[in-house]
């Protein structure tokens, strides 16, 4: 986990940036809302891991995060976070090693906020946060990329018009056919509930594909349309939760939220089937269904 910083260290060595406000931390990471040349940007400081009798660990780190700054500047569409003005680089604050550089700061509330003052999302808003989540895949797709991490906490629900939903944080995400980042190919990158079936499997990595997001998606629109993770029971121990994510069916969307249209609720439900091969994965249909709710 990364340590805990005085804002006074972290002024110092962003020159460029004022105001600054701790917006979020979590892992290695902590997140700050700054002023940078007169707009309001998220800089994001990210501790560099390192093992001093192994240099490929430190280099594994910067690799990860290079990935995801590549990823965002080659990404058009508006559902992803934009890069920031400060560019990547590394820093040190005490005896500690930091990659900083900033994206756009996105305003608004995050899924799991709306999700723990109980919002009850309407079939207009699901939708259109379907449409915008697919979208933002859809450009991922085209580069090869599986975000891997779609998520309530991941998703901003912004209340403009252009971009109602933005998708965050690629930190985790996967090249197909790319270089080879995490030495350990036995590690299940990912946040524990949200991890696809199918990456449960050994050498997932060489059959996975963006049917894997798909399922985030609709794991994602479930829980935000009913305030249900079903395989969220925190008291489980990790591997029981693993063999319910292999294993369980979630309980249809129907009964939860029975006044959405059923046709929705199904679809929903099959964007969470344990197989990728059952799951709708027509981008484009999806999209044009998800219209249709309208």
């Amino acid at each position: 986990m990364i340590d805990k910083l005085n804002i006074a260290d972290v002024e110092v060595i962003i020159p460029e940036a004022s105001d600054l406000q701790e917006i979020g931390s979590g892992g290695y990471k902590i997140v700050y809302k700054a002023q940078v040349r007169g707009k309001t940007e998220a800089v994001k400081l990210v501790q560099i891991p390192s093992d001093e009798n192994d240099s490929s660990v430190r280099e594994e780190n910067l690799r990860r995060i290079r990935r995801e700054i590549a990823i965002l500047g080659k990404c058009e569409t508006s559902y992803l976070v934009k890069l920031g003005s400060i560019p990547l680089r590394e820093c040190r604050i005490s005896s500690n090693e930091y990659a900083l550089y900033s994206e756009e700061h996105v305003s608004g509330k995050s899924l799991r906020n709306l999700i723990q003052i109980g919002n009850q999302p309407t079939i207009g808003e699901l939708t259109k946060l379907a449409r915008c989540l697919l979208r933002a895949v859809q450009d991922l797709v085209k580069q090869d990329i599986i975000h891997r991490d779609i998520k309530p906490d991941n998703v901003i629900e912004t209340k403009l018009t252009n971009r109602p939903y933005v998708l965050l944080d690629l930190g985790i995400a996967f090249q197909i056919g790319g270089t080879q980042i995490t030495r350990d190919r036995t590690r299940i990158p990912g946040t524990l509930y949200y991890i696809a079936p199918e990456m449960l499997d050994c050498e997932f990595r060489q059959n996975l594909d963006f049917r894997a997001d798909l399922y985030d998606i609709g794991l994602t629109l479930y829980e935000y349309a009913s305030s249900d993770n079903p395989f969220a029971h925190r008291r489980d121990p990790q591997y029981t939760t693993l063999y319910r994510i292999k294993t369980e069916t979630p309980k249809p969307l129907s009964e939860h939220r029975p006044d959405l249209p059923m046709d929705f609720c199904v679809l929903v439900d099959q964007l969470l089937k344990k197989l990728p091969a059952l799951r709708p994965s027509n981008i484009s249909m999806l999209i044009k269904r998800m219209e249709e709710f309208q």
